[in-house]
């Protein structure tokens, strides 16, 4: 009897010893760790590098660079910037075959930050599949004396029928510096496919952003700033009227105010004016502090300014402490009603009028408190559109961005623009498209173009171009350049033709950013019977999306109507079922 349950007992600690073994194995395989796996690609051609990329690695942007750092000697990559990646050499790969990728990666910042990967699954020289791994975070580095390991990355994917080749890139979701180090591609056997950022509907029909019969969004918006907002606090970098007085500044976005309101009367169409939060008082004389009277440290020389002045008191040390009749160019308080009584739709400039790449997540979360407080006083909603001061997103930590997200902030514009610096792109004029902001999706990013007299051509130009390509623009500039006539004229220009074109949809950027967001959430279902393919689209957001319009891709025709184009309202959770069948592109649709 004993020696049966001492074979039991042995039975049972093999079976746990393999058990074990065996999971080890599983995650070794899942990380891309083990060392039976194949290998295709590894960072050897990294180590011996000393100048530049090695042959076939890639850069989307500067900011990529080879930096000595590393995890056991020999060379990292050096990544700064939200706007770039880093591209692997293509490998041959095999249709079927699972494949994983591992990398070792840590944020030289004072923010944790995430990466992702995006694999690119080619035929030839064709793209086959687009697909994006997870969002990983990375730890910081808590200096010379840290002996942690770094963060491993390790994604895997299965190459799609016809694949003959696959380049996988890295992609930061924000602008601080990461190390990446111990780069390896391997065959696996274990891990699922990641989804197409495609769906399998695309291969059948295209789904419009805008309302049924328009073919491009436009928002129109101004930053309106106070004396007390970027005037006083002018930068002699990205203001082109640095260094005149503040107050007459203010006088003129005063007058502004009243000139862009006359603009849109006429076409009922609604603005966003970007506001501080000076915008909202009628004074000042019980001498209120906000924000904790902050001082900004980062408000120097060396980032912009013209002195050191701001550095060293406080932000809003400035203040009169008078009201609007005895320093009208301080407060706006009393032209809130004016704006909101005309339909326009009140949203964030900060309420301090910082620059956002230098401030720290807690003076963002200070200044997205105050804004919202002073805005409910005047029973202004919380802001969930915000364009930066400055353009100033260059240098956004991903705990900053974290603050924003908290506050709920869904859209964004003014984002960094310089073409100096593209690394800290996340959209851009020309490409006029929405963006979700990389690691922080439930945040849109919407391109802009600066109006002026000396850009309308331009901005006449764009609103054109978009009109061919479902595309999407907000024409902004700070009420101020909306006094002399020239720039009224310019201004008139592009809101007259945007009101002729007849095709273009023209809303608050806010709204714009929304619908584009509840799209972006649609779920779709393909079933294909014989000739027929049956496509269910389910709108899993609260809100019903009006006039979504819905093109056929060539080849192809709706059953009902043998339209290839189609409109459809989707409410809440209740699905839409469209029917396609192949359409001969030779034979007119009767």
């Amino acid at each position: 009897m004993m020696i049966k349950q001492r074979f039991v007992y042995i039975g049972i600690c093999v079976l746990l010893v393999l058990v074990v073994g065996l999971f080890w194995a599983i995650t070794r395989e899942q990380q891309c760790q083990a060392r039976w796996q194949s290998t295709l690609l590894d960072d050897e051609a990294l180590d011996a590098q000393t100048e530049g990329l090695p042959p076939g690695w890639i850069a989307g942007a500067p900011g990529v660079r080879i930096g000595t750092f590393s995890v056991a000697g020999g060379h990292s990559v050096h990544m700064l910037g939200i706007g770039t990646w880093l591209g692997l050499p293509q490998i041959a790969v095999h249709a079927g075959q699972h494949y994983c990728v591992a990398v070792r990666v840590l944020a030289d910042s004072p923010s944790v930050t995430a990466v992702r990967t995006r694999w690119f699954w080619r035929n030839g020289t064709t793209v086959i599949a687009e697909r994006v791994g997870d969002w990983q975070m990375v730890r910081r580095w808590n200096g010379a004396n840290d002996q942690q390991p770094w963060s491993l990355y390790h994604q895997t994917d299965v190459a799609p029928t016809g694949a003959t080749s696959l380049e996988v890139r890295y992609e930061p979701a924000s602008d601080d510096r990461i190390y990446l180090d111990q780069f390896v591609v391997r065959t696996s056997h274990v891990g699922s496919a990641l989804a197409d950022v495609l769906p399998e509907s695309a291969h059948y029909i295209h789904i419009r952003p805008w309302p049924a019969g328009y073919n491009a969004a436009v928002s129109f918006s101004y930053d309106w700033e106070t004396a007390m907002g970027g005037l006083v606090h002018s930068r002699s970098i990205d203001d082109p009227l640095a260094g005149t007085d503040p107050v007459i500044r203010g006088m003129r976005m005063r007058v502004g105010l009243t000139n862009s309101l006359k603009l849109f009367a006429p076409y009922h169409f609604a603005a966003t004016y970007y506001v501080n939060g000076y915008n909202f008082l009628d004074g000042n004389r019980a001498k209120q502090q906000f924000m904790g009277n902050p001082v900004f440290t980062w408000a120097t020389i060396t980032n912009g300014w013209q002195s050191n002045v701001w550095s060293q008191q406080s932000w809003f040390a400035a203040d009169p402490y008078g009201d609007i009749q005895s320093d009208p160019a301080w407060y706006f308080g009393d032209l809130i009603n004016p704006v909101r009584n005309a339909g326009h739709d009140i949203q964030s400039h900060t309420f301090s009028h910082f620059y956002g790449g230098l401030a720290s997540p807690s003076e963002w979360q200070t200044d997205l408190t105050a804004w919202q407080a002073l805005a409910a006083t005047r029973d202004i909603a919380p802001a969930t559109s915000l364009a930066f001061p400055w353009s100033s997103s260059a240098g956004m930590r991903y705990d900053s961005w974290d603050q924003l997200a908290a506050a709920g902030v869904t859209s964004l514009t003014r984002t960094s623009w310089n073409p100096h610096l593209p690394q800290y792109h996340i959209v851009t004029a020309t490409a006029a498209q929405c963006r979700p902001l990389p690691g922080h999706e439930g945040m849109l990013v919407c391109p802009d173009y600066y109006l002026t007299t000396v850009s309308v051509a331009g901005a006449l130009t764009l609103l054109n171009d978009i009109r061919h390509r479902d595309g999407v623009i907000d024409f902004w500039s700070h009420t101020e350049e909306v006094t002399s006539p020239a720039q009224i004229a310019a201004w008139q220009a592009v809101v007259d033709a945007s009101a002729h074109a007849g095709d273009v949809w023209v809303a608050p950027l806010r709204t714009i950013a929304t619908r584009q967001q509840s799209l972006n959430a649609l779920t779709t279902r393909v079933l294909t019977q014989d000739a027929m393919t049956t496509i269910t689209l389910t709108n899993s957001t609260m809100t019903t999306i009006d006039d979504v319009a819905i093109r056929a891709q060539p080849g192809w025709q709706f059953v009902d109507g043998h339209t290839t184009e189609a409109a459809v309202t989707l409410l809440p959770n209740i699905p839409v079922t469209l029917r396609i069948e192949p359409h001969d592109l030779h034979v007119a649709t009767p």
